[in-house]
């Protein structure tokens, strides 16, 4: 019997590396027009679905393969004897093999100059129906989505593909089909001029496992990567990163991403021990790392520039679990890589300026919470001057420091800093005194002078105790949300003790 097996497909590249091998094997390749002329230059058994069919291609190629000859037999049970007859009357062949890989919307959507019709017209019809009557008839057909399959499917094919792999390939064509679906509707839903501006109605996402983690937080606990696909690093050298190294790493891009100077954070537990920015890589290393000399053991360093030997050596002198650089010097990846376990990873600087998920989302219980970025970002024009005393230049530099750094500490968030360097961070306490006699404490045990040191708070102070304390190691300049009960006090303790204050409209929760 005539074995067959379709191909059609968006893009064509290699495409030659599996029909070939599939002649070879005795299939009779069918294909839909474009992919039939590519394949004529690699395959001499080739068939148009159209001449099987004997129906052209009509509007504007929008039905090529949506005929009972083809969906008849992809569908059809081989184990069934009156799918069989039906087919052997009808003179259907069976087709065992589908490869098919889609229109590219996302793409087409991406790109700015694509007008809407352009993008409406990349939403292919007939290839998830292929793919989805394929992957339902898995016990009997073979359905191939992702060309890494390519190779392992021949070999099984030489002898048998055998029913466990047919599932594995079926789950992972029903998976690509519905983050295709998802991805067009997220396009429909945002361009609804009938939803309120904001969050949309529903809210669909579908993630494939990109890697299996060894476990979650904790080694009870199962875990796994869930990629979009479109990640903004890559890893160099080193162990695969564990749930909680990953957790460390974003942590770790949403806190450089709001740095444009030369600047180093430190990282642990996804907080960070130590900012610092400079004129070099170098500088910017020792602010950070002479904030907190103790906790950046076994932490996690990002940098904004290439990393040169010198600064490389410096970070070296300390276990660091992870280095993340948007580039490496000559000789500097050679040079870290002699420590085995060591990670190394490498970005893109510019596609940390926009999330690559839409929303930012947390889960719950019983279900999820869904809400817009905070990126960190703050408008100075909208800052509020409170106090009778107005920050100095210096003091206003310093401030805009303090302000990116307490958005990414965990709340209440309190950080004391010069207008390059973080001097003590207190964060995660459940009282906004407790956060910053903290600080302060930090700041004491490293031996740090807080003469020139500024005060960020990522909320409000509903009291006027923190300013009080702050007042008495010579805190000139606090920048705050505002918007507590207590602001008069708050404002009124600010010019007794002749301390410049900011509101700045804005608040910067993590919890």
């Amino acid at each position: 019997m005539k074995k067959y097996a379709l191909i059609s497909v968006s893009d064509k590249t290699g495409i030659e590396k599996i029909a070939t091998p599939l002649n070879d094997l005795g299939y009779t390749i069918l294909s839909t027009s474009n992919t039939f002329k590519y394949l004529s230059q690699f395959c001499s058994d080739l068939v148009e679905i159209s001449s099987l069919t004997g129906f052209p291609e009509i509007l504007d190629g929008r039905v090529k393969t949506l005929h009972p000859m083809i969906h008849g037999g992809i569908l059809a049970d081989r184990e069934n004897p009156a799918h069989v007859e039906t087919l052997k009357e009808l003179g259907i062949h069976a087709i065992d093999i589908v490869i098919v890989n889609l229109y590219p919307f996302s793409k087409v959507r991406a790109d700015q100059n694509s007008t809407p019709a352009e993008i409406i017209e990349n939403i292919d019809i007939g290839g998830p129906t292929l793919i989805r009557a394929a992957a339902k008839n898995y016990r009997n057909v073979t359905v191939l989505t992702d060309p890494n399959d390519y190779e392992q499917t021949l070999t099984k094919l030489s002898g048998a593909a055998g029913l466990g792999w047919r599932r594995h390939l079926a789950h992972k064509a029903f998976s690509a089909v519905a983050e295709y679906d998802v991805e067009i509707a997220d396009y429909f839903c945002l361009k609804d001029p009938l939803l309120p501006v904001g969050l949309p109605e529903h809210i669909e996402r579908s993630f494939c496992q990109t890697q299996a983690l060894r476990y979650g937080e904790n080694p009870h606990q199962q875990a796994g990567y869930y990629g979009t696909g479109h990640d903004a690093w890559q890893v160099l050298h080193g162990k695969e990163l564990s749930f909680n190294n990953l957790l460390d790493v974003d942590a770790a891009f949403r806190g450089i991403r709001l740095f444009r100077d030369p600047t180093v954070i430190i990282f642990k537990h996804t907080n960070p021990c130590g900012i610092g920015s400079g004129a070099t890589l170098l500088e910017a290393y020792q602010a950070a790392y002479q904030t907190d000399t103790l906790s950046p053991f076994g932490g996690i360093v990002i940098v904004n520039r290439e990393l040169d030997l010198e600064t490389a050596n410096a970070i070296n002198a300390v276990f660091t679990e992870i280095i993340i650089a948007p580039a490496y010097a000559k000789g500097v990846l050679k040079s870290l890589q002699k420590k085995k376990d060591r990670r190394l990873i490498s970005y893109n600087p510019e596609q940390l300026q926009t999330p690559d998920n839409k929303y930012d989302i947390k889960t719950l219980f019983s279900g999820y919470l869904i809400q817009h970025w905070d990126l960190g970002s703050s408008d100075v024009a909208d800052w509020h001057i409170v106090s009778k005393r107005n920050p100095t230049e210096y003091e206003m530099k310093a401030l805009l420091f303090g302000w990116r750094t307490v958005s990414i500490l965990k709340s209440n968030a309190i950080a004391l800093t010069t207008d390059n360097r973080t001097l003590g961070l207190g964060m995660g306490q459940t009282s906004r005194i407790d956060s910053t006699d903290i600080a302060m404490l930090r700041a004491d045990k490293f031996q740090h002078d807080l003469a020139w040191a500024i005060c960020a708070s990522d909320g409000y102070f509903p009291f006027r105790d923190s300013v009080d304390s702050l007042a008495l190691r010579g805190i000139k300049a606090i920048i705050q949300p505002g918007g507590s009960k207590g602001d008069s006090e708050v404002i009124a303790a600010c010019n007794e003790h002749d301390i410049a204050m900011i509101f700045t409209g804005v608040r910067h929760f993590r919890h």
